[in-house]
């Protein structure tokens, strides 16, 4: 049934993997409805199909000249144009909890359902006509393919379409991992402007994921072009199929270990563009007499805001939340987060992440002059302060005081 040798039973880990994960995934988008999840299941079952053709066919399928020969000519394994949308429209699931399937995302995989044309053709040719209203067995390849599949399998004068869609999937790919790259990087600027804490939502492991998605999908690509044009042999072409195994087998896992209850809070949407409005009241517009003029009102305004936004933080220690967000704090405020996040970055010159976090290094200071670290560890310490772990009390304080926490303290703290 399965041959095991050194050809197919590297593939193998890999392509189980990618199925089984693929279940877990889909399984798990349907219980909590996360489009992401059903995504990633998506991208791990087109792992596995395109690393199964090889793995397949090194164990013994093509020369059973059985069904399973006959199942090896009519899956299409190999559907790479799918790989860039699905990497794509995963990271937008993944990072707004708001996602929803739009019938404009479809228009993505149109060059796919193109390229699959001609698949689909010869399976209804071979099935429905040649087997079902003709009634004529398979003649080919020791009965296991019929005329389409013969046909298709052979060259057939259209070599050059398949080398110009191999071309084309690459400028395809490319093109999506870009845009992918470009919508992390907003992706970043979001959070820092976004959220107080943001460096559990940051991923270290999305960057990673995002990174080994690009890496092995590109190398794959890379590899299948090379033994396109320079292969002598179908073994030549088994390296291709090896790193896409070891990518799905190692994919499969970031993508169950990030957690949903982690991106719920998450509503990144990289072409929304934020507003330019000013917080002066627009409920009764004036012309302004002159630009000056306009802009000393403006900057009266974002004064008024600032000390607003002062004077709440000194009452009401916002800051100490570690899950401040700045639509919570501006709908305290009675105001939009646009604004609230221009008046930061015009008065305080920060965005809404270091200002929030400037606040919390202040008080920590504060106890570290009282003593307290005496009596406490200074992680202790950055927790009641409103930080939600050591690596970004470390990261912020550094950015904040230019200086580690250990070294300000020896500095300002009392001794024992």
């Amino acid at each position: 049934m399965f041959e095991f040798n050194e050809w197919s039973g590297p593939l193998l880990p890999g392509f189980l993997q990618g199925l089984v994960f693929a279940v877990i995934l889909a399984l798990r988008g349907y219980r909590e409805e996360r489009i992401s999840d059903y995504l990633a299941a998506l991208l791990l079952l087109m792992g596995s199909l395109y690393v199964g053709q090889w793995m397949l066919g090194f164990a013994g399928w093509y020369d059973a000249h059985d069904w399973r020969t006959t199942l090896m000519f009519y899956i299409e394994w190999k559907n790479l144009l799918a790989f860039g949308p699905l990497i794509w429209l995963y990271f937008r699931a993944l990072t707004n909890t708001d996602f929803r399937w739009e019938r404009r995302y479809w228009w993505h995989f149109v060059p796919l359902l193109i390229v699959l044309l001609e698949p689909i053709i010869v399976f209804l040719y071979d099935w429905f006509f040649w087997r079902l209203i003709k009634g004529a067995p398979f003649e080919f390849f020791y009965g296991t393919r019929g005329p389409a599949a013969e046909w298709a399998n052979n060259d057939n004068g259209f070599q050059f379409w398949y080398y110009g869609v191999a071309a084309f999937s690459f400028c395809h790919l490319i093109f999506y991992l870009v845009k992918t790259l470009k919508d992390y990087r907003h992706y970043r600027q979001y959070l820092a402007a976004e959220f107080s804490n943001a460096n559990q939502l940051s991923f270290s492991h999305l960057r990673f994921t995002l990174y080994l998605m690009l890496f092995g999908v590109s190398l794959t690509f890379l590899l299948e072009l090379g033994n396109l044009i320079y292969s002598t042999s179908y073994i030549d072409s088994w390296d291709s199929f090896f790193v896409m195994s070891v990518f799905t087998f190692l994919v499969a896992i970031q993508f169950l270990t990030i957690s949903p209850t982690a991106t719920r809070a998450l509503r990144f949407e990289p072409e929304k563009q934020t507003p330019t409005t000013t917080p002066a009241d627009s409920s009764n517009p004036k012309p302004a007499s002159n630009p000056a003029a306009s802009a000393a009102v403006v900057d009266e305004d974002l004064q008024r805001w600032a000390e607003k936004l002062t004077q709440r933080l000194d009452s009401h220690e916002d800051y100490l939340n570690p899950d401040l967000k700045m639509g919570e704090l501006a709908s305290q405020l009675r105001t939009n987060p646009s604004i609230l996040s221009k008046v930061i970055n015009t008065v305080h010159g920060q965005n809404f992440n270091d200002y929030i976090n400037g606040l919390r290094c202040e008080v920590f200071l504060d106890k570290v002059r009282a003593g307290e670290h005496l009596r406490h560890t200074l992680l202790s310490l950055a927790l009641d302060c409103g930080f939600n772990s050591k690596s970004t009390f470390n990261r912020a304080f550094r950015k904040y005081a230019g200086k580690s926490p250990g070294q300000m303290v020896r500095e300002i703290g009392p001794e024992s």
